[in-house]
């Protein structure tokens, strides 16, 4: 399968002449920016400001590109991002995590939250998020047998430890705990369902490399991801994104439809797999199934799939390490 928001298109060229890619790149800016202040309280200004967009004009234009008013698009990423914390944090105060997610006040996030998922907050983290059936494409595989940890590997000298872990039909993979440098990638997005289909990554990947080749950017110990901005448990399969990215200098010039990004650094648990193009949801629900008895619980930022320049062909099956960021659980 080498197969935030994206909104490229496959008609999206940087070299065919047309003013989309501009106002892609542009808008992907604005997404960017939305993205890592959604918690604070956004203005269109600001976002405008960081899409360098007339104020006046800017909530058209990202209708236009999107599909989404920007009120529409702030608020369901706000909302999937509490309906993901009241699972993953649930000692948690729901006021708290409102209040972390942008909104101004209980009766607010109550309302909006109803209004999405068709159920109370509450009734969501009691159980709720396990039926949901609002989105197209919702499915919670976390129940399944043939997961979690199968074994455990102590290292001595404080090394973190190693563990097996069952993925359902798969074979079991090797999971460790790494430390993630801080990664400046050059990206093509996409918006979309890319579950199960190798065609929407090999587009991507392929205009990917049709940029960064020639420019001296794959190398054999290069970083080559596939960056997921959403969580296709709660968002609607329409709404997904997905950036395939490329680690790059910091002075590299990217432009039209091929963005430049931050993804910070830091510790994350990752999952070592070989796998087929139908193969990849249950290797994600075998590193997320490895989380309630590991000690760790997700980190904020995003997760993503590793793929390998000099991978060596193989049958029908990828080399791929799954990131999952992760930090210490805590209480609350």
């Amino acid at each position: 399968m080498l197969a935030a928001d994206t909104m490229t298109t496959r008609s999206d060229s940087t070299d065919s002449g047309s003013p989309r890619p501009v106002y892609t790149e542009r808008v992907n800016a604005a997404i960017d920016f939305i993205e890592a202040h959604l918690g604070e309280d956004l203005t269109l200004a600001e976002v405008a400001d960081a899409a360098h967009f007339s104020r006046y004009h800017f909530h058209r234009v990202f209708a236009m590109i999107t599909g989404e008013t920007l009120g529409h698009f702030i608020s369901r990423l706000r909302l999937e991002r509490a309906a993901a914390l009241l699972v993953q944090q649930p000692g948690r105060a729901i006021t708290a995590i409102a209040s972390d997610t942008g909104f101004p006040n209980p009766s607010s996030f109550s309302r909006a939250f109803r209004n999405q998922f068709t159920m109370t907050a509450t009734e969501w983290r009691n159980g709720g998020h396990r039926t949901h059936k609002g989105k197209p494409g919702y499915a919670d595989p976390t129940n399944r047998s043939g997961f979690g940890i199968l074994s455990r590997e102590s290292i001595p000298g404080g090394t973190p430890p190693t563990w097996r872990i069952g993925c359902g039909d798969l074979e079991p993979a090797t999971l460790t705990v790494e430390r993630v440098p801080d990664l400046e990638v050059a990206y093509l997005r996409h918006i979309g369902k890319y579950q199960g289909q190798a065609e929407v990554f090999a587009d991507l990947f392929h205009r990917l490399t049709t940029w960064a080749e020639p420019r001296g950017l794959l190398l054999p110990e290069g970083w080559v991801l596939a960056v997921y901005h959403d969580n296709p448990s709660i968002t609607a399969d329409d709404d997904l994104r997905v950036s395939a990215c490329v680690d790059v200098p910091e002075d590299t010039v990217a432009a039209g439809d091929v963005g430049r990004m931050s993804l910070p650094g830091g510790t994350a648990a990752v999952g070592h797999f070989e796998l087929g193009d139908q193969d990849y949801g249950q290797a994600w629900t075998a590193v997320v199934s490895w989380l309630p008895d590991s000690g760790y619980e997700p980190d904020d930022r995003l997760p993503f799939e590793r793929y390998f320049v000099d991978d060596a062909a193989r049958t029908g099956k990828t080399a791929v390490d799954i990131y999952l960021p992760v930090r210490p659980l805590q209480r609350y």
